[in-house]
């Protein structure tokens, strides 16, 4: 049997910075990242653009291609939840958008874990390890709604981050439109303080997409070992503690130190549940045996869901392009009165209200996008006399909790995944105050005087709006919280060392683990995890004395 000190399953964005940073320290601990799917070592597959026929095209070997159990309050919807396969995980498939989000919300998971090097501060810190920002903006005259700070940002980190070289034509009417509504315009959405309209930056550089894999791994260390088509069955337990891993093919690899689970918030709970860790009556129910009882392996699922609207416009020669560039898309962060003084607010927890009202804490995310085509949910072709400007509402901060559970004890089977989506009465109340917001933004005179067709809801009353978000929901592939980060296994799966409760040598390393699901758009926090993880693993064993975390409260 093959020995390694480490073994990380999963090079996703976590796992592959837990795998560099652990094998490029002075003491050279030897590691192996194992990964399900491929190498993704096409050229094609890093272009910024390819990823719409390859990712997403049926059977990718780039996706996992899951879906949700239907949504039977949402006229039984099975939604996309596309997952990355292979190396780079979901970063060589996601949009590319780079929003660090709330510095609120680091604060709040410092002081749910009970541990500082969660709080902003010391995210922020990881944060100027990984960014490295280009703040040119393509298109000049855009200075006077866009002009980050640069003394708020890296410019020296792994990750380079840029507002992309094309803008669509006429994006500045996004801008004018919010103006007229009222909406807040904010120079900066990535310094901490989201809130305002803003625009979002990517993590393409000259053309090409930037992974966990490219950027942390591009030449691998002599002891970092990469192993991709690994379907990793289960973790191997000596009593209550891991000692490393079996292969679908029966493969078997021993930990010396650990073993770290870094699958991803949808593979690492099926791969605790397959290996006999988790909730008893779901183990049972499948013939598992039980190893270690663990309450919430699987549970309190949480996503940003979504909805949307377009408009189709004439086009006129401001509007005039063939091909749409992979270009960043105005977006924002916004609290909202209404949602916030309901009764469905007036119903929550203290300590959940007291959470939403904190300055830098949205209710939802706004982003919209000009093209050519209409947007997927509209079912029409393209006419080349029109354009179109989708515009999408996310619900941040969810109060509804979904599950991940057992299709079988095959792991090649996919999981059942039930995020539960619009389920709790609050996120309902978010979703049509937030849909009534964006309404508002494509109904905007600078947009009235040309727009041919109005896809959304026709009237502003609740009902109106509900009938039409009820039946286009979609997700924004922010999956987290399915094996959650506490103070107990009573309501949480590791503590703040990412330990695994009740094992030995057994950590989670990835989106699974956040207390809830983070303000932004998650492979920036992903990144994150990593990086604090990898400080606290490199000064528990001693392997760098120079590593710095912070501090427990």
């Amino acid at each position: 049997m093959e020995s390694y000190d480490f073994i990380i399953v999963g090079a996703g964005c976590s796992g592959a910075v837990v795998a560099a940073r652990l094998a490029e320290t002075p003491a050279k601990p030897s590691v192996l990242l194992l990964e399900a799917g491929g190498p993704n070592d096409s050229t094609e597959y890093m272009n910024a653009d390819a990823r719409f026929t390859i990712a997403f095209s049926p059977n990718s070997p780039l996706n996992w291609g899951y879906k949700t159990a239907p949504q039977t309050h949402l006229a039984g919807q099975q939604i996309d939840y596309s997952r990355g396969k292979g190396l780079g995980g979901s970063t060589a498939i996601n949009f590319c958008g780079w929003l660090t989000g709330p510095r609120d919300d680091y604060d709040e998971w410092a002081r749910l874990v009970q541990d500082e090097s969660f709080n902003w501060l010391n995210a922020k810190r990881n944060l100027d390890k990984i960014v490295k920002l280009h703040p040119e903006l393509p298109v000049l005259s855009m200075t006077k709604y866009i002009h980050p700070d640069i003394r708020d940002h890296s410019t020296s980190g792994k990750v380079d981050i840029t507002y992309n070289r094309e803008w669509m034509p006429d994006i500045d009417k996004v801008y004018t439109a919010a103006e007229q509504i009222g909406w807040r315009i904010n120079p900066d959405v990535n310094n901490g303080d989201p809130i305002g309209l803003g625009m979002g930056t990517t993590c393409i550089y000259k053309g090409q997409r930037l992974t966990s894999t490219s950027t942390y791994l591009p030449t691998p260390p002599p002891n970092l070992t990469i192993g991709t088509n690994a379907f990793v069955a289960k973790i191997l337990l000596d009593g209550k503690r891991a000692t490393g891993i079996i292969t679908t093919d029966g493969r078997k690899f021993q930990a010396r130190k650990e073993v770290i689970i870094s699958a991803g918030a949808l593979n690492t709970p099926q791969i605790l549940l397959l290996s006999g860790i988790g909730p008893s009556e779901e183990l049972n129910k499948h013939g598992i045996p039980v190893f270690h009882e663990l309450p919430m392996v699987g549970k309190n699922l949480m996503d940003h869901c979504t909805s949307q609207m377009a408009i189709a416009r004439k086009r006129d020669l401001s509007t005039q392009y063939h091909k749409p560039p992979q270009a960043p898309s105005p977006m924002g962060f916004f609290k909202l009165p209404r949602a916030l003084a309901s009764e469905e607010y007036q119903a929550l927890p203290l300590a959940a209200k007291q959470f939403l009202q904190a300055p830098t804490e949205p209710n939802v995310e706004v982003c919209t996008r000009n093209a050519h085509t209409p947007p997927s949910f509209i079912d029409i072709a393209p006419d080349e006399n029109e354009t179109w400007i989708g515009a999408l509402c996310f619900l941040d901060n969810p109060q509804s909790r979904g599950t991940v559970t057992l299709q079988s004890t095959d792991l090649t089977e996919k999981p059942i995944i039930d995020p539960q989506f619009l389920t709790h009465p609050f996120d309902r109340r978010v979703m049509i105050e937030g849909i009534r917001e964006l309404r508002k933004l494509l109904k905007a005179p600078v947009y009235a005087q040309d727009t041919l067709r109005f896809y959304g809801p026709e009237g502003d009353s609740d009902e109106e709006i509900w009938e039409h978000v009820r039946n286009n929901v979609g997700s924004s592939w922010h999956m987290s919280c399915t094996a959650k980060m506490g103070v107990s296994s009573d309501d949480a799966c590791v503590d703040s060392d990412f330990r695994v409760f009740g094992l030995e040598a057994l950590r989670i390393i990835d989106m699974s683990v956040t207390p809830f699901v983070p303000s932004n758009h998650t492979q920036s926090t992903a990144y994150v995890i990593g990086e604090i993880a990898s400080e606290k693993l490199i000064k528990e064993y001693e392997f760098d004395s120079s590593a710095e975390i912070g501090s427990r409260l």
